[in-house]
């Protein structure tokens, strides 16, 4: 039987502690948690040198979710504080009353001499609420009381008292998986660090999505929702990385780029500017089609421009009398307005007038000059 120490200490003592025991239960807050892990410090040290003597495991326990406390407020976990908090109470009061015996004061023998009898009095039986690896989980409710559980928020530590090394079972540790409560295999997919990578190659394209999962799509401004890359995105023979114009097709020699070929018609200042002749059959007014691909473009430009509204001029070279010019000119002028109609060209949009020989651009004394005299030219009269 153990002999109890009377005295105020023991009082003191344990009156401390159920005090901590109030205080901590309404700790929510990191300032008020840390002025109560000063508290439980403070009575740490009161019971120090006994409980190293007589319950040191306890006092160990105490210390170490002291110190695991401090280090969650230093990260700002207010909740996993305070349970350590808690856990450091417990202990120190296990520690308290396992060590309050005379057996456990370091006392100088030397002033017990003359001390007649030693008042024995009866030990109260002790509460045995052991936590032998103080996770926090007594050792009656422990499925493994000597291996602490690892604090990371696993429900099913905290209900067997059993240690998980790896809680996302991914073959990881926890000591080394990034995180820790994640697997990190996802759709067949390994992780790196413990964590998953839902998309491996980086290219935008989930990995369950992807059916190139290890091969990122070229980022030149296009992706293939397949997920694989196309190094050749136009089709023209010539790689992305050395393709000019990778969206354009064009030959090798012109740097993948297409070659522009000069433009059969343009509009340039108030009219269409034709950088061909219209030929017609000699003396008559019947389009030939070799002009064809240059009316084509006229009409393009028109479809593209619905606002211009044109006048087709008619001009002939001064052979022939006046009034015969002015009849083919016009009817020169007329057919190609008539045939821009055919291809989808409104006709409000369109007039035609024949000028015979009034209005030379060259001389009409030259084969040459007569030549360029015979032509038809397209104004725009609103845009």
């Amino acid at each position: 039987m153990f002999l109890r120490i009377p005295g105020s200490f023991s009082a003191i003592t344990t009156v401390s502690l159920g005090l901590a025991v109030l205080v901590l239960s309404g700790c929510t807050t990191g300032s008020t948690l840390a002025a109560h892990a000063d508290g439980v410090e403070e009575l740490n040290a009161q019971v120090e040198d006994r409980a190293y003597r007589c319950a040191p495991r306890e006092l160990a326990a105490a210390q170490a979710h002291l110190e695991f406390a401090r280090l969650e407020l230093r990260k700002g976990d207010s909740r996993r504080a305070r349970q350590h908090l808690e856990q450091a109470e417990m202990n120190t009061r296990i520690a308290h009353r396992l060590s309050d015996y005379e057996e456990c004061e370091l006392r100088d023998r030397a002033l017990d001499v003359g001390v007649a009898e030693v008042e024995v009095t009866d030990v109260d039986p002790v509460d045995f609420m052991w936590d032998s690896d103080g996770d926090g989980i007594p050792d009656h409710l422990s499925d493994c009381p000597h291996e602490p559980i690892v604090f990371i928020g696993d429900p099913e530590q905290e209900a067997t008292g059993c240690p998980n090394y790896d809680v996302s079972g991914d073959g990881i540790p926890n000591t080394e998986d990034h995180c820790p409560g994640i697997n990190a295999e996802v759709w067949g997919f390994p992780g790196e660090n413990g964590c998953p990578m839902l998309d491996h190659d980086g290219d935008g394209v989930l990995n369950i999505n992807d059916q190139c999962p290890f091969e990122p799509v070229e980022f030149i401004g296009f992706q293939d929702e397949t997920g694989c890359p196309n190094f050749d995105v136009d089709g023209d023979g010539v790689p992305n990385v050395l393709d000019h114009c990778p969206f354009e097709a064009g030959p090798a020699d012109n740097d993948g780029c297409p070659v522009e070929e000069d433009r059969l018609a343009e509009i340039v200042d108030d009219r269409i500017e034709l950088n061909q002749r219209v030929y017609f059959a000699t003396a008559e007014s019947e389009i030939l089609p070799q002009s064809f691909p240059l009316l084509n473009e006229v009409a393009q430009i028109l479809t593209e421009n619905p606002n211009i509204h044109i006048r087709v001029e008619g001009h002939t070279d001064n052979r022939g009398s006046w009034d015969y010019n002015k009849r083919l000119s016009a009817d020169r002028a007329a057919s190609v307005r008539e045939y821009l109609i055919d291809r989808g060209i409104g006709s409000d949009r369109m007039e035609s007038e024949g000028y015979s020989f009034d209005r030379p651009i060259d001389d009409n004394t030259t084969e040459e000059g007569r030549a360029a005299n015979r032509r038809v030219e397209i104004h725009i009269t609103r845009q």
